[in-house]
């Protein structure tokens, strides 16, 4: 047992994390948060509303979990909101693509379907569990589908993040902010992701507590910000141009010189 399962073990034990409908076989990618778990949430979730809600001033807001497809599809939820997924031959487990080519190729997460079934084949990868064959990487939305109303007329999805309540709020969060940049909201609640894999503990959960805030500026008027303290990080960037070619290439530059080159393009 390495550290990892050491202290996911200590956190059952101590009334942290309990597997999620553990009585009845469980399913991957759950947990119950115990009384210690439960009171540690809440702990963190107050002191991050304190930072940002209190001290930075940007309003906290609450909306549905579930969301009306348009809104999904506007977000490009709906068409690139999947990894790429291959399912054993042998014992029909699927995997995340991306993660099996790990160490064999730089930067997986930039590769196409077809170039990430090539490694596979080129590399003579097999199944982490049964040493089987691989099938082709296909892509695979994350989302969690679901219907509005009955008669199953309206699609819903459940939302995989809490940033589209701000954005679809915009106008409304604008008026009661005098419309007047820049401007914050947060939100804290509940996400969903219907992950392929999840064996991470609760590192990658189905369903999980996320916190966000999106602030909105003036592009021309960033003189309060503090983006000088990172100007000069280094970024490892995806450009359209390669996401649209599918070539996986990514360039590296500055904060700074992203910025200029953004400004250009």
């Amino acid at each position: 047992m390495d550290i990892y399962d050491k202290v996911i073990e200590l956190a059952k034990r101590r009334g942290f994390l309990w597997p999620s409908f553990e009585l009845y076989g469980g399913a991957a990618g759950f947990y119950d948060y115990g009384p210690l778990g439960a009171t540690l949430k809440r702990r963190i979730e107050n002191i991050w509303r304190e930072m940002y809600v209190i001290n930075e001033g940007y309003m906290e807001i609450e909306g549905p979990t579930v969301g009306i497809e348009d809104v999904f599809i506007a977000s490009g939820h709906v068409g690139g909101f999947s990894d790429p997924i291959t399912v054993c031959a042998g014992c029909a487990e699927p995997f995340r693509a991306d993660h099996l080519v790990e160490g064999v190729v730089e930067y997986p997460d930039t590769l196409s379907t077809d170039q990430l079934t090539e490694i596979i084949k080129k590399h003579n990868i097999k199944c982490p569990e049964c040493e089987g064959a691989l099938g082709d990487v296909n892509t695979f939305n994350l989302m969690f589908t679901t219907t509005i109303g009955p008669g199953s007329k309206r699609t819903g999805y459940m939302r995989p993040e809490t940033a589209q309540g701000m954005f679809v709020n915009f106008q409304r969060l604008s008026r009661y902010y005098r419309e007047k940049l820049p401007f914050g909201a947060t939100q804290i609640g509940k996400s969903y992701r219907n992950e392929i894999s999840p064996r991470q503990g609760v590192i990658r959960l189905r369903e999980f507590t996320q916190a966000e805030c999106e602030i909105f500026i003036d592009p021309k008027e960033k003189g309060h910000s503090n983006f000088g303290a990172v100007a000069d990080d280094v970024l490892v960037l995806l450009p359209a141009k390669s996401q649209e070619s599918g070539d996986g290439s990514v360039v590296k530059m500055t904060a700074r010189q992203a910025v200029g080159y953004c400004r250009q393009d």
